[in-house]
């Protein structure tokens, strides 16, 4: 029973993670069709100004954590309107490979400002101590945390789905010209959705830090969101969340009771049965071709 709890707080806690990252991915897609493939730099760029800071700095951690995300939200509003914006009509792989070069040039700057090391993310206000729940110990702080991150995501999914704001994102990125046509400011708002997808990856990097250690292979959880992305609908903002909550408690399981080297595996053999019969993933768009 122990191991059952530990397996399923854990995927949960992972799910929370990739939840975040998952919102970020869709809200990206949905307003330039682009697969981000630098989204796991825009996670490890905040958790390691924070965890640097704390090091180098006797600042306030809150003052770290916003100059994390603000950087980071800066340098995807910037690519948007300097690569992406001037991209629009060009074959959808251009923006896919614009990315690469993008992860490519932020890996590059890590590197050269943070080098190879490993850090850590102190959080004084977080609870010390265990918990024990049907005999399993669970850490204080990654409830904490796992609630956080479940919390933010839905409170993003239901902003974008009930305000004005959200509607207007949503509308943007269903049909962009008819947006326009009704006084809608496309480009601006597809500004702000990728200035919202960096901070959610930016605070998805943060919480993973805190309960990990912030290095270069922190951008790999990224990659787990993908599938998470696929599973939930490519264009759906409540199926980010329910794809990110599914890949991860299913990775927990794996982890526990199958070893950590097949988790990659039975993630993508699952991902693939789902979309053998929901091509658009569990809640995305239905959209009918005619032939």
């Amino acid at each position: 029973m122990d191991r059952l709890v530990t397996s399923l707080v854990g995927g949960l806690s992972l799910g929370g993670t990739l939840s975040l990252v998952a919102l970020g991915l869709v809200l990206a897609f949905r307003s330039t069709h682009t697969f981000n493939f630098a989204h796991g730099e825009f996670m490890l760029i905040p958790a390691f100004l924070v965890a640097r800071w704390q090091t180098d700095q006797a600042s306030p951690l809150w003052v770290a954590v916003l100059a994390g995300l603000l950087v980071v939200a800066v340098i995807g509003v910037v690519f948007f309107r300097l690569v992406l914006k001037r991209l629009v009509g060009a074959p959808v792989f251009i923006s896919v490979i614009a990315t690469l070069g993008l992860s490519s040039i932020l890996q590059g700057l890590v590197a050269i400002f943070f080098g190879f090391n490993q850090y850590s993310i102190r959080v004084p206000l977080l609870p010390d101590g265990v918990i024990e729940l049907a005999g399993a110990r669970i850490s204080r702080a990654s409830i904490v945390l796992l609630v956080f991150s479940l919390l933010l995501a839905f409170a993003v999914a239901a902003g974008l789905k009930f305000t004005h704001v959200g509607t207007m994102i949503r509308a943007a990125g269903q049909n962009p010209l008819l947006a326009s046509q009704g006084g809608i400011r496309v480009t601006r708002l597809y500004t702000v959705s990728w200035a919202i997808a960096a901070v959610l990856a930016g605070v998805a990097g943060i919480t993973y830090g805190i309960q990990n250690v912030v290095s270069p292979s922190l951008s790999n959880v990224a990659l787990i969101a993908f599938p998470a992305m696929l599973l939930g609908g490519l264009d759906s903002i409540a199926g980010a969340i329910v794809g990110g909550i599914g890949v991860g408690v299913l990775q927990g399981f794996v982890t526990t009771y199958a070893g950590g080297q097949l988790t990659d595996v039975i993630t993508y053999l699952a991902l693939l049965v789902v979309l053998l019969f929901l091509p658009h993933g569990i809640l995305g768009m239905r959209q009918v071709t005619r032939l």
